[in-house]
């Protein structure tokens, strides 16, 4: 090797180990950015919109340990709801002075609201116990609360008491919040433009709007705020999943949708056209970017779902071994199902099931592990998504990759 070669390595190694240890540049007015929060324990979405409005989607808290989940991270030293509360603070342009603006459930499992156990933590004065969203919300003040309410969950109650006491305690947050806190409950809108939108400078931005598209079986229309489909009636016992609330956020030509746990796979000798997936595609539209639905378990994204959304980047909110199920894995990467380049971003993809999917279709992913931000940039037009350090509470910027909006 010339000597004089080892310079330009030199100098090429260095400003790759910089690139690799910087932090994300802080949010400014104009940006959308979307986080995807990794602990290892459930989801949670942090999200900046371009005035300033900050939202937060979900706060799940598994409270478990097992060989079936990835592990804790950054560590076991904070539980799963005191990271994202530090990760919002990091992150948001008020830092420890952090407000989220708005709160949205999709739907009341332990892996999304917390885990309420009778040893749990409670809170200063005694009123509810510490897990996943009321820990943030312990942390970080909420102004508004959104979730779908409890059309249906009496008769699933019946059946279930661990479902009864997570209820419960997730209603003692909401009431004493509300009463101490000046915390704001609304139920979710289906087919509203208008229930989340920008406070702060909403003239600035008008080619930004979130449409909530469905909630317990109800669907939105396609063209306007009606709405066009009931799946259940009064006195039905749907499945918890069925009844998560989903939402796209428009920036411009920019799209992004997320949808909690819907299915797409129906139980058995159901059609698959019958699902929330099938049902739900047409309002979702062709987007951007999409988180898969239900962690990318196997009863989710089926065909006619994946050829409808056809997203550019697919994000994978995932820490549990059957996060992805193959079949999702081969339906959403292909060519036969929809055209086009498409990658894949996973906040934590399981060692066993790295091994069991095999290299080939491992390689489709961008980035298997890590925080995911997915920053849109004014007007909508260009967006990147870079990979977070998850193993350090400095998270710092790993990888980013860039694309424009269709």
């Amino acid at each position: 090797m010339s000597t004089k070669s080892i310079p330009v390595i030199l100098l090429l190694f260095l400003s790759s180990l910089n690139a690799q240890n910087s932090y994300l540049t802080p949010w400014r007015k104009g940006y959308l950015d979307i986080h995807f929060i990794s602990t290892g324990r459930g989801n949670a979405s942090f999200i900046l919109m371009p005035d300033g409005t900050t939202m937060l989607i979900d706060a799940g808290d598994l409270n478990q340990d097992s060989e079936r989940l990835t592990p804790r991270v950054p560590d076991s030293s904070k539980t799963p709801g005191q990271w994202i509360a530090d990760y919002i603070q990091q992150f948001h342009p008020r830092k420890k002075q952090a407000v989220l603006d708005y709160v949205l459930i999709t739907h009341y499992h332990d892996d999304h609201i917390g885990t309420f156990l009778p040893l749990s933590e409670t809170d200063g004065g005694g009123g509810y116990k510490l897990s996943g969203i009321t820990e943030v919300g312990s942390i970080v003040p909420i102004n508004k609360l959104i979730d779908s309410g409890d059309d249906f969950r009496p008769m699933v109650e019946k059946d279930d008491s661990f479902f009864v006491n997570q209820i419960k305690e997730y209603r003692n947050f909401i009431l004493i919040q509300e009463k101490t806190e000046g915390l704001l409950y609304e139920k979710f809108k289906v087919g509203s433009f208008s229930q989340i939108r920008l406070k702060n400078d909403p003239e600035a931005f008008p080619e930004f709007v979130v449409k909530n598209l469905f909630s317990n079986g109800v669907i939105a229309a396609v063209a306007d705020s009606s709405i066009a489909i009931r799946k259940f009636k009064a006195g039905d016992r749907p499945p918890e999943n069925d009844l998560s609330s989903g939402i796209r956020i428009s920036y411009g030509p920019f799209d992004f949708y997320t949808g909690g746990d819907i299915p797409g796979i129906g139980h058995t000798g159901t059609p698959d056209t019958e699902s929330l997936e099938s049902l739900a595609a047409p309002v979702i539209g062709n987007v951007d970017v999409a988180t898969l639905n239900h962690h990318g378990n196997r009863n989710s994204q089926n065909e006619f779902y994946v050829r409808t959304l056809q997203p550019r980047v697919w994000i994978g909110q995932s820490w549990s071994i059957r996060h992805p199920g193959e079949e999702v894995l081969r339906r959403i990467m292909s060519h036969h199902v929809y055209p086009g380049e498409r990658d894949l971003f996973a906040n934590a993809l399981h060692p066993v099931n790295e091994r069991y999917l095999g290299e080939h279709m491992v390689n489709h992913y961008k980035s298997t592990n890590g925080h995911i931000v997915v920053r849109v940039y004014p007007g909508g037009k260009r967006y990147d998504v870079f990979i977070l350090n998850d193993l350090s509470a400095e998270r710092f910027v790993k990888a980013s990759y860039s694309y424009r909006s269709k």
